[in-house]
């Protein structure tokens, strides 16, 4: 089976004018007012001027999940769940929000 650029490295998120981010390099976004920080499993960071809602908006199709007011994150690189935390592949734990997490450990 030939592989596309889609599933190497996921869909592309445009945002802004010609900035193009891959899906699959994403391993969480971070709300700041409006801004958003992009944290990439290089371990490398991006803001850009989205709110988190804008761009939960835009990956709506892809993996990523809201589990916090600050944070969405990419399920695809979540290591381990805990009642109220969730663990990334690069060892940062993330808080789940009482609110969200009877959906989040339903997967919904």
């Amino acid at each position: 089976m030939q592989k596309t650029i889609a599933n190497l490295f996921g869909m592309p998120l445009i945002l802004g004018n010609k900035v193009k981010y891959y899906t699959n390099e994403i391993l969480y976004f971070e709300g700041d007012i409006n801004y958003t920080w992009i944290h990439f499993k290089s371990g490398q960071s991006k803001i850009v001027a989205h709110t988190l809602l804008f761009i939960q908006q835009k990956t709506e199709s892809e993996n990523f999940t809201r589990i916090s007011r600050k944070h969405l994150v990419n399920r695809k690189f979540i290591v381990e769940v805990g009642s109220d935390y969730v663990v990334l592949a690069n060892k940062t734990v993330l808080p789940i929000a009482r609110r969200r997490r009877r959906n989040f450990l339903l997967g919904e």
